[in-house]
């Protein structure tokens, strides 16, 4: 087989997974966030000490609190005594 078929064939599986909901996990997608100089100039400092990148800190702060929210999500028995 050739290249091209290989990579043909690749590309079909790909779209196969996607048809079926599954995504591969080395997706990403781009967001932009507005700051104010104060709050981007905290975070860069927090992220000067930790020796990441600006980026980097702000993927670890959004996994970190969409984690956070995931687990204060779930459904919790309420017990009403009298």
């Amino acid at each position: 087989m050739t290249n091209y078929d290989m990579d043909e064939i690749e590309r079909q599986r790909e779209r196969e997974k996607r048809s079926r909901g599954i995504r591969s996990e080395d997706e990403t997608h781009s967001v932009e966030l507005e700051l104010d100089h104060k709050d981007l100039l905290k975070l860069a400092l927090v992220a000067h000490d930790k020796n990441i990148t600006l980026n980097q800190m702000c993927i670890d702060i959004l996994k970190q609190e969409i984690e956070n929210s995931e687990h204060n999500t779930r459904p919790q028995l309420l017990n009403e005594t009298e």
